[in-house]
């Protein structure tokens, strides 16, 4: 398939398939607990120190322009769908997981073209005509983030039965679904792959191992119990890589860019699966 053809239309379906299959397992509880302690405590960790670690630990490292902006453009893109089953099966708190997944679901849309705006704006020469339309991100972000919770949302109010009884279809396809879209990418930049791992697989493990490290005792330092702790610190490493390869391919239309989010959506689960090892055969419970 044409690497246009994936980034135009492939992943934007995709990510609004994601959003409403999400949707579809929410309910405004999950909103209400937004100004309780561990909320705020994940949300600070996910939205702030996340996207701080990136800068403080990428931008010594020399990388390439684009690979950096690639790699704060996913770390202002939390919230990843499959943070909630590793929160599970890291014995974490899933209400909590799923209730920060669907609230900064909701803000990114309105952070991720701010500062993403700034970072581009600040790293990239005058000369190079990258630009990223503030209200026109915004607005794409809204149509395959914000809407499709909302009609998720919608469906599970008034069909509550047709979401449960659907509910593993609903959720694994779409996940199969971005697996082939990241494949396409792959498979159209094959040549170039070895530079890409060259340039990004070692960056891209440091930090999703220094996010979990971070979450969790940034959660133990705000006086939250190891449960919370251990869900905190599994999202704040799982991205949304689908919204960050919607901002870096199908709106800054920049392959080079979409490389960093491809490559640590793939590789962000080495680290999170040594954690739930850790966690499950190795730690005393």
């Amino acid at each position: 398939m044409n690497q246009d053809i994936i980034l135009a239309i492939a992943l934007p379906v995709t990510l609004f398939c994601i959003m409403f299959s999400m949707g579809c397992n929410l309910t405004l509880a999950n909103f209400k607990t937004v100004t309780q302690t561990p909320m705020l405590v994940g949300i600070v960790s996910q939205m702030l120190l996340l996207p701080i670690l990136a800068f403080a630990l990428l931008y010594p490292l020399g990388l390439p322009t684009e690979i950096f902006i690639g790699f704060m453009i996913l770390a202002l893109s939390p919230g990843g769908t499959t943070s909630n089953m590793f929160a599970y099966l890291a014995g974490g708190n899933l209400a909590l997981s799923i209730s920060l997944t669907a609230v900064v679901s909701v803000v990114t849309p309105f952070t991720i073209p701010l500062i993403a705006g700034w970072i581009l704006a600040s790293q990239l020469d005058s000369s190079v005509s990258i630009q990223l339309p503030f209200l026109q991100t915004i607005a794409k972000l809204l149509v395959v983030t914000l809407v499709p919770v909302i009609l998720g949302m919608l469906l599970q109010h008034f069909k509550p039965r047709f979401c449960n009884r659907y509910e593993f279809w609903m959720t694994r396809t779409p996940l199969i679904m971005l697996l082939l879209v990241i494949g396409g990418i792959i498979q159209q930049n094959w040549q170039k792959m070895p530079d890409f791992i060259m340039q990004t697989g070692f960056p891209a493990l440091l930090l999703a191992t220094l996010a979990i490290i971070l979450g969790y005792f940034f959660a133990r330092i705000m006086k939250q119990n190891k449960r919370d702790s251990r869900t905190i610190a599994i999202e704040t490493s799982i991205q949304n890589g689908g919204t960050a390869i919607l901002v870096t391919g199908t709106i800054l239309h920049n392959p080079t860019m979409t490389i960093a989010p491809v490559m640590y959506g793939i590789l962000m689960l080495i680290p999170t699966f040594i954690y739930l090892f850790w966690l499950n055969y190795v730690k005393v419970r």
